[in-house]
């Protein structure tokens, strides 16, 4: 809390420096571990926590426990180790778990500091591992959604590929045998055959140079990737999944902000960046200024587009009760809860389109294939 003597402006300077997070520690180049790591690691040092063991005895003990390969538990260890170090040394734990941004975000570094302040670290280690878990299985889900339709895709580009190179320039050598004239659907399918036998690798090579250099354009650009997620948004059904899926990653990470203790104000930001969609990290700022201006977060909420009318109408309720971060919570878990209801119904779906599109373009081709034998046996 600021001292009575500061002036407003030190004060507003002091929540700006605490909203994003910018204490005076330097980075250490520690190398990122896979997400179920961090969450298993945040599940047992909580237990430990529970137990009452000493901080640094808890660091030496997880750094013996790490889940995932040899060379995961030695970096993950390092990290663990300068941890007890800095401990040892004095300082805060958000300060000390600061000076590792690749495995330990802004979202983990503030529930901390929320937590340590308040006396409830314990408690505070047992939501954000609920929250990881939460998060990491809606990523699994979507990714799972994603991989199917996607493996279908290039299994039947491979064969069609296959068929192209290899396939019909055997049946040309017999459409020539034979001197006739080619049927024109034939004819456009040895022309495009003919083409990728000169063309593939060349096309290919050229097609995965520019993917790399919109994929780096993508990751570095945040006015591409807010563009990029606005049109994903807008697509008839997966739009509505998407934006759903990243509204459970901001309630959940801002339920338990606000749980720790954390000023509705400041936990904007965290959550933001928890939710890792560029529209809403972009957003935040001004959903901040809106709050300390005295709006409603269901009223800044509303005005955006980016938050779903359900999750604005929870907001509203949580705001009147005072039980915004149990609102934000039951609210994730409900969208938690059509989200993978929708994912399940898409990958239905899904599965009989890509069924009759992809038999429609092998049906078309060995069709176009026998065209010239079935005139062959007309004529005779």
């Amino acid at each position: 809390m600021a001292h009575p003597s500061l002036s407003s402006n030190e004060a507003a300077l002091r929540r700006a420096l605490a909203r994003r997070n910018t204490s005076t520690v330097s980075p250490i180049s520690s190398k990122s571990i896979p997400t179920k790591t961090l969450n298993v690691f945040t599940r047992q040092w909580a237990a430990l926590m529970g137990a009452g063991i000493p901080l640094s005895q808890a660091f030496e003990l997880l750094s013996q426990s790490a889940v995932g390969s040899r060379t995961i538990r030695k970096n993950f260890a390092l990290t663990l180790q300068s941890l007890r170090a800095d401990v040892l040394a004095g300082q805060s734990l958000h300060q000390a778990f600061q000076k590792h941004p690749k495995v330990f975000n802004a979202l983990y570094c503030n529930l901390l500091h929320a937590g340590e302040s308040a006396g409830i670290l314990e408690n505070t280690l047992s939501r954000l591992a609920d929250t990881l878990e939460a998060q990491a299985l809606l990523k699994a889900k979507l990714k799972n959604a994603i991989i199917y339709p996607s493996s279908i895709l290039l299994v039947s580009l491979v064969v069609i590929s296959v068929i192209m190179l290899w396939v019909i320039p055997i049946f040309e050598e017999v459409f020539s045998s034979m001197g006739a004239a080619l049927p024109w659907a034939t004819q456009c399918l040895v022309s495009f055959s003919q083409w990728m036998s000169q063309w593939a690798w060349l096309s290919g090579l050229f097609m995965v140079t520019v993917g790399l250099v919109l994929y780096q354009w993508h990751a570095k650009s945040q006015g591409i990737q807010r563009v990029c997620e606005q049109q994903l948004l807008a697509l008839p059904v997966l739009g509505a999944l998407c934006q759903a899926a990243l509204n459970v990653r901001w309630a959940y990470s801002l339920s338990a902000l606000l749980e720790a203790g954390m000023p509705l104000a400041d936990a904007v930001y965290p959550a933001g960046g928890a939710s890792q969609s560029p529209c809403i990290q972009s957003f935040t700022p001004l959903l901040a200024k809106q709050l300390q201006e005295g709006n409603s977060l269901n009223t800044a909420m509303s005005k955006s587009g980016l938050f779903s009318p359900m999750l604005a109408q929870m907001c509203a309720i949580g705001e009147e009760t005072g039980s915004l971060d149990h609102m934000l919570l039951r609210a994730a878990q409900l969208m938690e809860s059509d989200v993978n209801h929708g994912l399940s119904n898409l990958s239905t779906l899904l599965e009989p389109i890509l069924m009759v599109m992809l038999g429609t373009v092998i049906g078309g081709i060995l069709v176009a294939l026998y065209l010239p034998i079935f005139n062959l046996g007309q004529v005779f």
